[in-house]
């Protein structure tokens, strides 16, 4: 048996979690009138949609290769190994893309939430590294990781703070 994947939908699905951080950001910066934590939020969310952006122009690249060649390897850019897609598919779905805000959630709750959004992207973008073979993509992809795991750091010293405000932990 075959396992076929498309590529283009893969590549939808990162757009979708990246356009939903930035909906999730958006949406729980405008819950607190705290304007230190609004900025983090909105930092975060201009974050993802770059993430977004790079996603979305690796699609286009990849749809001018389709159009100009007619034969079209799709195994030149993804593995078709089961076991990774099994993987694959399993970290999409614990991506939890949508989330709708009850508007009662504490400050806390929010990155911890969001702290848990990064770390089931990462999740995601790393079973994605298991199957892109081009190499050009594959940094791509690893420099978006890196950039999702400093916005874990930022989210982890943003609670910090929250929880014991007379520290200074930026350390300044």
């Amino acid at each position: 048996m075959t396992t076929k994947l498309g590529v283009f939908e893969i590549i939808t699905v990162a757009e979708t979690i990246e356009r939903d951080g930035v909906d999730f950001y958006r949406q729980a910066a405008r819950l607190f009138n705290d304007k230190e934590l609004r900025k983090v939020l909105f930092l975060l969310a201009d974050w993802e949609h770059k993430h977004e952006g790079v996603f979305s122009t690796m699609r286009k690249e990849l749809s001018r290769c389709y159009e100009e060649s007619l034969t079209f390897d799709v195994s030149s850019y993804l593995s078709t190994s089961p076991l990774a897609l099994k993987s694959l598919a399993w970290s999409a779905t614990q991506s939890k893309s949508k989330h709708e805000f009850a508007g009662n959630e504490s400050k806390e709750e929010i990155l911890e939430l969001a702290m848990n959004r990064e770390r089931s992207t990462i999740r995601f973008y790393c079973n994605l590294l298991d199957i892109v073979r081009d190499s050009l993509r594959r940094d791509k992809i690893n420099g978006i990781i890196e950039e999702e795991k400093r916005h874990i750091t930022i989210l982890r010293r943003t609670l910090d703070q929250l929880r014991n405000p007379q520290s200074n932990v930026c350390g300044t």
